[in-house]
């Protein structure tokens, strides 16, 4: 269905600018120009719970998640309200990707800064 005051999509030459512009704009006024897509599923995938992270322990069972605050460096410092997933079982935990990715860069960055703050306490 076409819309009478539809707006033209400008080209975009970067994930930046289209960032930017979307983050700035409704899709709803350049609905026309959009295409429709068909997606097919892996025939595997039966149901959502199928694309869910599982426990490596109990096969079938999805892990959950949670969230909570993880000490790190030693005590050094902290991250509030990180994502981390486990078994309802209770067997089995893990720290979620974005979280194990954090947990690395903050423990890089203090192993750099750790040194001045020790001279500073002497």
């Amino acid at each position: 269905m076409k819309m009478a005051n539809s707006k033209k999509v400008p080209k975009l030459k970067t994930r930046k600018q289209a960032a930017e512009f979307w983050d700035t704009h409704s899709s709803t006024d350049y609905w026309d120009q959009f295409e429709d897509v068909e997606l097919k599923l892996h025939p595997s995938i039966k149901s959502p719970r199928d694309l869910s992270p599982h426990c490596p322990h109990h096969k079938k069972q999805v892990l959950y998640t949670r969230w909570r605050t993880l000490v790190i460096a030693n005590g050094f410092a902290s991250l509030h309200k990180v994502r981390e997933l486990y078994c309802p079982r209770g067997d089995y935990t893990r720290l979620a990707p974005e979280t194990a990715a954090l947990v690395k860069k903050a423990e890089s960055a203090l192993k750099r800064v750790q040194p001045k703050l020790e001279k500073l306490a002497a």
